[in-house]
């Protein structure tokens, strides 16, 4: 049997199958299959960012306006025709891997450019146009945890990221909200650059800090929480072959099994891992 329910449901499905800890188990009257501790721990995600600013309405942003509203629906009209054209567009047009610190080995801060405001996960509407840029730590030591809110499958586990409890995180993020800031409000952007939807000012970092606890959010690359390791790891939940220990003939498919969260975007190698999964199986069968 496999489980790929992500790094929230495959430690959902193994807690309600009797899998995980004991105490977690005994408090919905789960009979214990077999004590597994690391279940639902090591929870890992990417804190992200995000500012905003203003910019006038004959950009090629996008926006809430008449003016986007009778270019889009040229657009559409030169995509279903050309397969070309605005609507065509990713929003987030443009991005990079940084260094908070010149004598790091490698990138601990991804940049992500949008041509849109982008507030609350887009789910928070601003009339006009503008454009927005994210800022992500890419390897985060704040480590969150995954529990059963029911017996029912069907009712959501609770989900606690404990973003920021590592104070690591929080100035590294001060730093690349502070690197972004002076990005866009660059000489380059004074053309089109209008107001920021959250003031901030680069100095006074505790403002900053204030408006990250305030507004910073998952970039949506949940992992670890079933996570890969040798027997020597106590809270290993699968072995190098993603076979669930102490369990014959389960294994954990998804991005749930990574020990440490990647510095990127988790799609690829979580594509990768069910590749290398396949391979395994076909081995040992």
């Amino acid at each position: 049997m496999i489980f790929y329910a992500g790094a929230f449901g495959s430690l959902q499905l193994l807690q309600l199958s009797g899998i995980g800890a004991v105490g977690e188990l005994q408090k919905f009257g789960i009979p214990v299959v077999h004590d597994l501790p690391g279940v639902g721990k090591n929870l890992q995600d990417h804190i992200d960012y995000v500012q905003a600013w203003r910019v006038p309405s004959n950009t090629e942003s996008f926006g809430v306006s008449l003016r986007c509203t009778a270019k889009l629906t040229a657009a559409m009209r030169e995509w279903k025709s050309k397969r070309s054209g605005m609507i065509t567009s990713v929003f987030a047009s443009a991005g990079a891997f940084v260094r908070s610190s010149p004598d790091l080995p490698a990138p601990d801060l991804q940049l992500i450019f949008v041509l849109a405001v982008v507030d609350d996960h887009a789910r928070k509407l601003h009339l006009g146009h503008g454009i927005s840029c994210h800022v992500d730590v890419m390897r985060p030591y704040s480590r969150g945890t995954v529990s059963l809110h029911s017996t029912d499958p069907r009712v959501a586990p609770m989900i606690d990221p404990k973003f920021l409890s590592d104070e690591r995180d929080l100035q590294l993020l001060l730093k690349g909200g502070q690197l972004q800031q002076r990005i866009i409000e660059s000489k380059p952007f004074d053309a089109v650059r209008g107001k920021n939807l959250y003031p901030t000012r680069l100095d006074d970092p505790a403002g900053m800090i204030a408006d990250i606890r305030n507004r910073a959010d998952t970039q949506y690359h949940p992992v670890g929480t079933c996570r890969m390791g040798p027997d020597s790891d106590s809270l290993a939940v699968v072995d190098a072959r993603l076979r669930v220990k102490g369990i014959d003939g389960l294994r954990v498919v998804d991005a749930s099994i990574m020990p440490t969260l990647i510095g990127g975007n988790t799609n690829a190698p979580t594509i990768m891992i069910a590749e290398k999964a396949a391979q395994m199986i076909r081995a040992d069968a």
